[in-house]
């Protein structure tokens, strides 16, 4: 029965060899409980959350400013980065409403 079990795991050794060593290391960390990301999508999806805010680019300058207390920058794309403009105005309602 041993000779079975030695099979196996040496089996599972030459698939593990032939994987991509990120992907293990994910494997890893989801069977332990944690939950790996990754950092480029997470730089990718922060941008896009910034840009869609129509605040004139003040949330990302407070975030800026709160990532720079704590010692930590932002670092997305510049060229990501929203216009600093005046918030756009809420449209008037013209006519009577009945």
């Amino acid at each position: 029965m041993s000779d079975l079990r030695k099979e196996l795991l040496r089996q599972m050794k030459a698939i593990r060899d032939r994987m991509d060593p990120k992907l293990v290391e994910r494997a890893k960390l989801a069977a332990l409980g944690k939950v790996p990301y990754d950092s480029d999508a997470a730089k990718e999806a922060v941008g896009h959350f910034l840009d869609a805010k129509r605040d004139g680019g003040a949330f990302r300058r407070k975030l800026e400013q709160a990532l720079k207390a704590e010692g930590a920058t932002l670092d997305l794309d510049e060229g990501e980065r929203a216009p600093t403009e005046k918030p756009l105005a809420k449209p008037r309602r013209g006519g009577r409403v009945t």
